[in-house]
């Protein structure tokens, strides 16, 4: 039978190729996984199975993993290596920062692999389910952290043994298996050109959050064009200091002594130009994402009335060391094509409005929720006032920030939730990419839609307030989409006076007793800010007094969520006609229940691959061995 592995990679070897990077087969998703382009991960997947092809330039052995911290602890893990023209792949756990023994049942099929040009690369499938669940990690539609390792050497023996020790060949990458949205490549062929939108050489303050707002232009061109990738550009060295990227469409009319290509602090009376202008996202994007690739039968417009011609470049900035003398010079590369596609796309930002007097987040609490809705009525007035029937949402970013754990992007339709849109509940704040809806998701008039976000909170010692700065929070759902509707917002958040206050335990007395210490309160301003006149505490101080535990949390947040809210259904300077001010919270009547996936026992037989020194057990299918056989007899009959 060991004639049968050593042909099987001569086999594939001459028919697909084996080479280093180059992959066995085409697939729909890739990643380099390194920095260095050392470890580069493929992959393909069903609604049971996925397949995943690792490739190192080593010609030793190579790992890859799935981890539930980001370490080896607790990491379920896949280790292969060529030796002697063999291929032995090997499923194993880690139980601590340690050598990884073998699995007690080998959960992987369809086992391959391949060594040439210096690179080593293995490929298998596996359940997305666990059949092990003691040894096996779920991969899940969640935010995955992985892990890989490599080595410049084979195993001594028959198999791994601590001394094969990988040194610091080693790393880390968060990983979306099943929605990645910058895995696909533009259409092949298709004649593009770029252009860029950064700082020009921005100084970042020597403070731990600033937001820099750049006015600029999008480039003149002949005829309509349509943007069909977003990339972004980070300054080398300045990864830690960029959070994110957000570049909002502006009115095609500025006020008289505007300046285009100056630049000014966000939400402050030095901005380049009132916000009121500049208030349609058309991109977000957030730290440790990729590419944003648009589908290949839909593009972002320009060129036109209506379409982007002066856009705000809006620069968050994280320096949490103070660093001074820090000149930035990153932003965003656009590709475009004048080859227009069937759709244009538009973004439209739905969650909960920004702003810290409405927005209260409890301290001890391990989980605590926050609704954010958009509303029907809004959804249904921007359609019937475009004559359109319907949109079709086709990617999304899922955005908190640093306390966010779990953030679910909610459909509902006459009071039924239809299955999330998206959904993660292993959400990392170092990593924020777009996720691809598939299939497209459509809204109705009359749909309603909804950010639920989960935070964990159980290290705060103090509220924490909605807000532009890394330590307070956010609530949204950027989603991409077609046909381009009148509004760019669809938020809401709880009417404060009286209904928030009361949910706070605040009565009539005590909300007339409320003073604020500025003369206008901004973004920027909190609760503490405001007093009570009658005892001069302030209410950030009444907050914080309260016995805060998760009981009283999870009451807390049940109470704002019946609270009325104000909608935010708008772009720029228009507002649908008609809209009402406050929406009443969600009536849901029947809440979705999300399938679990489960393992499927499948026939299996263990194949003994004898070599010269013992003996490796490779799990695979009864069909795959069937292949094998056949593809051995061809080539022993051949070539040996």
């Amino acid at each position: 039978m060991a004639s049968i592995f050593r042909v099987l990679c001569i086999g594939l070897t001459l028919m697909l190729g084996c080479q280093g990077q180059t992959p066995s087969q085409p697939y729909g998703n890739n990643r380099q996984l390194d920095t260095a382009g050392n470890v580069y991960l493929y992959w393909d997947f069903n609604t049971t199975h996925i397949t995943l092809e690792v490739h190192g330039q080593t010609t030793g052995w190579v790992g890859f993993g799935i981890s539930p911290g980001g370490g080896m602890t607790g990491a379920d893990i896949i280790v292969g290596w060529v030796k002697n023209g063999q291929v032995t792949i090997t499923d194993r756990h880690a139980t601590g920062n340690s050598f990884p023994p073998l699995d007690a049942e080998q959960n992987i099929d369809d086992l391959s692999g391949g060594e040439s040009d210096g690179w080593t690369w293995i490929k298998f499938t596996r359940q997305f389910a666990t059949c092990a669940s003691t040894q096996d990690l779920a991969i899940t539609d969640n935010t995955m952290k992985t892990i890989y390792a490599f080595s410049s050497n084979d195993p001594t023996g028959d198999d791994m043994v601590p001394r094969d020790y990988h040194g610091t060949n080693r790393g880390s990458r968060d990983l979306m298996f099943t929605s990645s949205a910058s895995s696909v490549a533009p259409p092949a062929g298709e004649s593009v050109d770029t252009f860029t939108l950064t700082t020009g050489g921005f100084e970042i303050p020597a403070q731990d959050t600033y937001y820099s707002c750049h006015l600029l232009q999008f480039p003149d061109v002949p005829s309509k064009r349509h943007i069909i990738k977003i990339s972004p550009v980070i300054q080398k060295g300045h990864e830690l200091y960029v959070h994110h990227i957000v570049v909002l469409q502006c009115a095609d009319q500025l006020p008289s002594g505007t300046v285009v290509g100056s630049n000014g602090e966000c939400q402050t009376e030095n901005v380049p130009v009132d916000r009121r202008y500049c208030s349609r996202t058309m991109v977000g994007w957030g730290v440790g994402g990729g590419d944003i690739i648009f589908p290949a039968d839909v593009g972002f417009p320009f060129g036109e009335p209506g379409d982007p011609k002066f856009v705000m470049l809006q620069m968050h900035y994280d320096n949490p060391h103070l660093d001074a003398g820090v000149v930035d010079d990153s932003g965003l590369m656009f590709t475009y094509t004048s080859e227009i596609r069937t759709h244009d796309a538009a973004m439209m930002k739905a969650g909960h409005l920004t702003y810290p007097l409405l927005q209260v987040i409890p301290p001890n609490a391990s989980s605590f929720l926050t609704h954010a809705d958009c509303s029907a009525e809004c959804l249904e007035k921007a359609m019937d006032y475009s004559n359109i029937t319907s949109i079709k949402i086709f990617s999304v970013l899922l955005h908190t920030h640093l306390i966010g754990r779990k953030i679910t992007f909610r459909h509902f339709r006459d009071g039924v939730e239809l299955p999330y849109i998206a959904k993660d509940d292993a959400y990392d704040f170092n990593f924020q990419a777009y996720r691809y809806v598939k299939p497209e998701r459509t809204v109705l008039p009359g749909d309603s839609m909804q950010v639920l976000c989960d935070y964990d909170s159980s290290m705060r010692s103090g509220v924490t307030y909605g807000g532009l700065p890394t330590t307070r929070e956010m609530c949204l759902a950027f989603m991409y989409y077609y046909p381009r509707l009148p509004i760019a917002n669809c938020e809401t958040a709880p009417a404060r006076d009286p209904y928030l206050y009361n949910a706070m335990g605040l009565s009539a007395e005590n909300i007339s007793d409320i003073r604020t210490s500025v003369s206008k309160l901004t973004v920027y301003d909190s609760y503490a800010d405001m007093y009570f006149a009658s005892t001069g505490i302030t209410v950030e101080q009444y907050l914080n007094n309260l016995p805060w535990n998760q009981q009283l949390a999870e009451t807390f947040s049940e109470a704002v969520n019946r609270v009325p809210k104000v909608q935010f259904c708008s772009n720029n300077n228009f507002r649908l006609p008609g809209l009402k001010r406050i929406a009443p919270p969600l009536n849901i009547t029947q809440p979705y229940v999300e399938e679990i996936r489960t393992c499927v026992r499948s026939q299996t037989t263990t194949v003994a691959m004898t070599t010269t020194s013992g003996q490796v057990g490779l799990t695979v299918t009864s069909q795959t061995q069937l292949f094998i056989l056949a593809l051995a007899l061809y080539f022993n009959f051949h070539f040996v």
